[in-house]
Formats: C-alpha cells, structure tokens, sequence
C-alpha cells in the first residue's frame, strides 16, 4: 500500500512538473516573436504598432501620426544582438530610410533594450521610439 501511494505520489509530481512547464511560455521565443513583430510594424511604416511595443511611450499624437508618413523604411537590420538572460536583450538595430519628398536614402543605428514584463509573458521596449528627420 505505501509503495503504491508512492508510486502515486511520484507520477503525479512528474506530470505536475511536465505540465507545468507545457503551459509557461519559452522566453526566447517570445522575445523572438516580438522583436520580429516590431520588425515589421516599422518596415511596413505601421508606425501605431510599432509605438505599443514602447512601454513608456505607448501612443502616437496626431502631430507626430502626420509627420511619420512622410517617411518611408526601406531597410531594417540587427547588427548586434547581445546573448540576452531571461528578463533582458539588448539589440542594434540599423534602419534605412527615404523622406517621400527628398528620395534620399539615410541610415541610422537604434539601440534596443527589449525587458520583460513582472509577469514574464510579454517584452516590450525600453527604450525611445526611432527618431526620423
């Protein structure tokens, strides 16, 4: 009978454990999917989306809405991508850029610090959002 209680006992602990971690999220490959997402929020000038992703700038003003659809982003690469630990990243990040009335190619390099929420669900950046001139 205390062998099988045991017995029990052990199986149900391993499951808890294996289910248990089936349900938290892997943190790289959240942090992948968001630094991808705001990827393509700024390549394709959703510039609305690309702010939610700032925690301490969340939303665009009307002004500023305006003036970034003047700009078109052509390029976007990560030049350094630190190894990141579980509640932290740090990226590079070169953006290319053409104003609609110049047509002139700029480039500028942002630094990235991508940290992760109390909750360990979602990243967000830390950092300011891109300046375009």
């Amino acid at each position: 009978m205390v062998k099988r209680l045991f017995k029990l006992v052990l199986v149900s602990a391993v499951l808890g454990s294996l289910f248990s971690c089936s349900i938290s999220p892997d943190p790289m490959r959240t942090l992948d999917s968001s630094t991808s997402s705001y990827e393509r929020a700024i390549r394709w000038g959703e510039f609305t989306r690309a702010k939610s992703f700032h925690k301490n700038e969340p939303t665009l003003s009307d002004l500023e809405r305006r003036r970034l659809k003047l700009y078109r982003v052509t390029g976007y690469s990560v030049l350094q991508n630190n190894t990141p630990d579980l509640h932290n990243s740090h990226l590079l990040v070169e953006i290319k850029y053409i104003k609609n009335d110049r047509q002139v190619i700029k480039t500028f390099t942002v630094k990235q610090h991508w940290k992760r929420d109390k909750e360990g669900k979602v990243w967000y950046l830390n950092s300011p959002f891109p300046k375009f001139r």
